[in-house]
């Protein structure tokens, strides 16, 4: 009986360890690359419910950018337009609700004089 307990056990062991999900063995997005990640996805869904209609072409080149580079570059985008600036709250939000810190957030303006 005890014999029988110690094979159930070892099969069960198995079945289990086969039936782990397809993609626990690779390797996940480090938490720089998941944040990437998420702003791009927030930054086109930003796009498609709000439109571009509004934003100037420095603000959309600088966030590709940004993207582009694995959300690694140091350049800031400066929000010139009223639009701009909407879309800059909006990201800002949904970088809070998505657990990081707008410290990530791309955007600065330089100093006037």
């Amino acid at each position: 009986m005890i014999r029988r307990g110690a094979c159930l056990a070892l099969l069960l062991t198995v079945v289990c360890a086969l039936a782990a999900p397809a993609g626990a063995a690779e390797a996940k997005r480090s938490w720089r690359a998941e944040k990437c990640f998420r702003y791009g996805r927030d930054w086109n869904e930003a796009l498609r419910r709000f439109s571009r209609a509004g934003l100037s072409p420095q603000f959309i080149d600088g966030v590709a950018a940004f993207i582009g580079s694995d959300c690694a570059s140091l350049d800031k985008i400066c929000p010139r337009t009223a639009k701009d600036r909407e879309f800059v709250d909006i990201l800002a939000i949904r970088v809070v609700n998505e657990g990081m810190s707008t410290t990530f957030l791309p955007f600065g303006c330089p100093h006037s004089p």
